[in-house]
């Protein structure tokens, strides 16, 4: 899943309010495919629908979104994954089957991807099984697998290593290890360091409504 073609996420005179009251504000921020960034804040700080903006997902009160160098739409770019993803009623392989539907790929070639998903994200002796009956870990990694048939340049990642233990952070981390060889941006919320946040070569911080970049 190399990406051909590096792009760069601008966001500029991005404001959100909630009730007309600020949450956050920010000028302007740049990051390109291949950056990995532990992104951390208190709870309520925003941190989540600054995710969100960024991936298409919510309207700012005031700003915008865009990739430079493409007239790609933040949301075939972009990928945000919630802590806790929501599994469709179905099993495993059935899960991914849904997520390769708007694929434009030959119905062959869809399985193939299907079976390399499944292998990528360590799940092959779970396809059968009912997603909703995976463990907190085995979903997280299901719901990268899901993603990962689609392709994102960058992916946003809320929390992803929360209520893990030690094992299943650890099998996450080699997961995101292998996204960032293909060149992907990576942009992760985490409220303590880890296996994952350990990935990342750089830190944004979220406080008092305003964003510190390193």
């Amino acid at each position: 899943m190399k990406a051909t073609v590096r792009m760069q996420l601008l966001a500029e005179q991005l404001e959100l309010k909630y009730q007309r009251q600020p949450i956050w504000k920010i000028d302007q921020l740049f990051w390109s495919q291949g950056q990995s960034i532990w992104l951390q804040g208190k709870n309520g700080s925003g941190k989540t629908s600054l995710l969100k903006v960024l991936a298409g997902l919510q309207k700012p009160s005031r700003g915008r979104v865009h990739l430079q160098t493409t007239h790609t739409n933040p949301l075939e770019a972009c990928c945000y994954l919630h802590q806790h993803p929501y599994m469709f009623n179905t099993s495993v392989r059935n899960n991914l089957k849904i997520a390769a539907q708007g694929q434009t790929a030959a119905k062959q070639n869809k399985a193939t991807r299907i079976t390399e998903a499944l292998a990528w994200a360590q799940l092959e002796s779970k396809a059968d099984q009912a997603a909703q009956t995976l463990s907190g870990g085995e979903r997280q990694r299901l719901a990268l697998a899901r993603a990962w048939l689609v392709q994102p340049r960058f992916w946003l990642l809320d929390e992803p290593t929360a209520s893990l233990d030690t094992e299943a952070v650890e099998e996450l981390a080699y997961l995101i290890q292998d996204l960032q060889k293909q060149g992907c941006g990576l942009l992760v919320t985490s409220h303590q360091d880890n296996p994952v946040t350990a990935l990342c070569s750089e830190h944004w911080l979220l406080n008092n409504g305003s964003l510190k970049t390193s």
